[in-house]
């Protein structure tokens, strides 16, 4: 098991106290949709979402660029 580590917190995207996250992406391409983060694993209650917008949306192939990132 893995000791706790603290985290930076940065101004705007403090993600809380998680146990679990999950990743999903757009198709079939290597670009992150989603980052969603839960307390009280893959059940728990998600507690922050980090959505990643591209400079083409939906981007349609691997290695887009990031255009944003906007933590709900």
């Amino acid at each position: 098991m893995h000791p706790n580590i603290n985290v930076r917190n940065v101004a705007g995207l403090n993600i809380p106290q998680h146990d679990y996250l999950s990743i999903s992406y757009h198709g079939s391409t290597n670009n992150i949709q989603t980052v969603t983060y839960k307390e009280g694993g893959s059940g728990g209650q998600t507690v922050a979402t980090l959505t990643f917008s591209y400079t083409t949306n939906p981007p349609t192939t691997d290695d887009t660029p990031l255009a944003s990132v906007t933590r709900s």
